[in-house]
């Protein structure tokens, strides 16, 4: 078992400050990866620097280091489906419910699962929610970018959603060939199998199949941000005008302040600090607070 850490769950593990709150414990099961979506870090033909995952680097840790863990909120497990991985989930969950503090604490693990009995083991171990990534919301790129049918990973969260209501996320990522229609349409089904959608965007990496593909612009992921807002935190359909290529083109909403549609998104507690950001950058794609958010100027 490879065992990493994010850089700033590594530093408050070592005893450390960082410079934001984040109540999140951020882990990574690491190997060589079974599968190539091209824009990973970790894909089976990347050439990236297996020390990251997206921009974030993970330090390598054991798993004494995790006593350290009592000071968060939740621990999220990211990953990589190399040879054994399952096995290594249901062994690492264990040792975090035998910790003094391992039974108050949420666990959350996200991985590419293959198969329903998989969602079974992992949901039946301690796991409080199973992510289980659509990443790629258009048919045509989720079959070339991650070599499965989008058919395929749905019915895996659809089967997930029904049995274990309220316990399968996922995660979408904004710039990969979809049209904002796409996306709208992928929110309205997920929040009818009552799925919370963590929401990225796109971030070329150096030695990934798609590292000269332009990120989203901040305009149009604001928007997003906002469609998925009004969808799962409003409870609202949208009043949404799509153009002839299926982008947004007119959104209305109620004058309530709709800041927060700009914070991080996906579990309780999840924070995922400049994971599509430079901290140099004055504008971010997701705020990790809402005291970071109120400091910035949003350009919506």
């Amino acid at each position: 078992m490879v065992l990493r850490a994010s850089y700033w769950t590594w530093k408050l593990l070592n005893g450390e400050n960082i410079p934001d709150e984040m109540p999140t414990a951020y882990l990574m099961l690491d190997g060589k990866c079974m599968y190539n979506c091209l824009y990973c870090t970790h894909a089976s033909q990347s050439s990236s620097d297996n020390s990251y995952l997206s921009r974030v680097v993970w330090k390598v840790i054991s798993l004494e280091d995790l006593r350290g863990t009592n000071k968060f909120k939740r621990i999220c497990i990211q990953t990589v489906n190399y040879k054994g991985y399952k096995e290594d989930i249901l062994s690492l969950v264990n040792y975090i419910r035998s910790l003094e503090n391992g039974n108050g604490i949420l666990v959350s693990v996200s991985t590419r699962v293959k198969d329903f009995n998989e969602i079974d083991e992992i949901l039946s171990s301690g796991v409080d929610q199973l992510g289980i990534a659509i990443d790629v919301v258009s048919e045509e790129r989720h079959k070339e970018y991650r070599s499965w049918p989008l058919s395929y990973t749905l019915s895996l969260i659809e089967y997930g959603a029904r049995k274990y209501e309220g316990r399968i996320t996922t995660h979408v990522i904004v710039g990969l060939g979809e049209s904002d229609k796409e996306l709208y349409e992928m929110f309205i089904r997920m929040k009818e199998l009552g799925v919370e959608v963590a929401l990225f965007a796109f971030t070329p990496v150096r030695g990934t199949a798609l590292e000269n593909l332009n990120p989203p612009s901040i305009e149009r992921y604001r928007k997003i941000q906002l469609l998925r807002y009004l969808i799962f935190e409003n409870s609202e359909i949208p009043d949404v005008e799509f153009d002839e290529k299926g982008y947004i083109k007119t959104l209305n909403y109620s004058g309530e302040d709709i800041s927060k549609a700009f914070l991080t998104s996906g579990c309780t507690h999840c924070t995922r600090p400049y994971y599509n950001d430079s901290p140099r950058n004055s504008v971010l794609y997701n705020y990790h607070s809402e005291k970071y958010l109120e400091q910035k100027v949003l350009d919506t």
